[in-house]
């Protein structure tokens, strides 16, 4: 609960500093903008331990191997900083940009995942 009331103060102070910036600082609120999303991200970071240990226990388990494993996770990561990267776009007026973004994102998961869909295809040819 502590690091929300954080990460909330946070933003919100950069928030209301950036609308003052925007107008007369362009520049100087993208900046301010991206030092709190990485403010914020590393508030976020130290929660992904029990996620990952979790997970880990999880696929040892079930007997996945870690090459089934890892694309999914891939694919996590670069949806969420895909969506940061097009939300600071668009936040800058760059739609363009932000696009670009979002469809580098997918076509991106899409490459991570060829092992995972290699060994699916895999699969289904020995059950035939």
């Amino acid at each position: 609960m502590d690091t929300s009331f954080r990460l909330s103060a946070i933003l919100l102070t950069a928030t209301l500093l950036t609308l003052v910036l925007k107008k007369q600082s362009p520049e100087l609120s993208l900046v301010l903008t991206l030092a709190a999303c990485a403010l914020g991200a590393s508030l976020l970071f130290s929660y992904l331990d029990p996620v990952l240990s979790l997970a880990a226990s999880l696929a040892a388990k079930a007997e996945l191997e870690d090459k089934l494993i890892a694309p999914l996770w891939k694919c996590l990561g670069l949806g969420l900083l895909t969506e940061l990267t097009s939300s600071v776009c668009a936040d800058a007026g760059q739609s363009a940009l932000a696009k670009l973004a979002e469809l580098g994102g997918s076509l991106l998961c899409l490459v991570v995942s060829l092992p995972l869909l290699q060994a699916i295809l895999a699969l289904i040819e020995e059950l035939l």
